[in-house]
């Protein structure tokens, strides 16, 4: 043997060897792909099934959110319902123009409808709004007795402190209201 059919062997050795590497390189890389195609699949799928879990989840509590927040808005209407009927008849006494038994059916029914809604109230309400509430309350109660006298201002003021407890808590606007009039 000589060098150059040494030469020859060795150069069809490395030929082959670099045949086959860059055909062992082209499947090595197929595959990395298929395997890593495969592996971003699961991945894609696992994180979209938590995706889905989430938005579910979210609905539910946006659900739960807005019913709650729906029930404050009727309840706290419901309030200013029955207050305002019973500040008209007190106006209405003032004047002359209901007399006091008239006066006196329509506290009742403010009576009965105060005791519901103080109960919804409490099933919904954040405290400051419930003692906001109830110094409202209070008041028109002492009024109604006839241990206080009825003071247009003062029922505001409380009643205002009362809404402003309310805006807070249904987050229409979180800044204060104040009665800017002259009466």
């Amino acid at each position: 043997m000589n060098w150059e059919d040494v030469f020859k062997i060795i150069t069809a050795v490395i030929t082959s060897v670099g045949a086959a590497g860059v055909i062992i390189f082209g499947l090595s890389n197929w595959l990395g792909k298929v395997w890593a195609n495969r592996i971003l699949e699961r991945e894609k799928n696992a994180l979209n099934k938590e995706l889905e879990a989430t938005k579910r989840e979210l609905d539910v509590y946006k659900e739960t959110y807005m019913r709650s927040h729906n029930d404050k808005i009727v309840i706290y209407r419901a309030v200013v319902d029955v207050v305002s009927k019973l500040l008209s008849t007190f106006d209405s006494v003032q004047s002359g123009r209901t007399p006091i038994e008239q006066a006196a059916q329509a506290f009742d029914l403010f009576n009965e409808q105060r005791m519901q809604t103080y109960g919804y109230l409490a099933m919904l309400a954040p405290q400051s709004a419930m003692d906001a509430h109830d110094d409202f309350i209070d008041h028109l109660m002492k009024i109604s007795g006839n241990e206080v006298g009825y003071e247009w201002a003062e029922v505001r003021e409380l009643a205002i402190k009362f809404i402003n407890e309310v805006r807070i808590d249904i987050g229409i606007d979180k800044t204060p209201i104040s009665y800017n009039g002259d009466m």
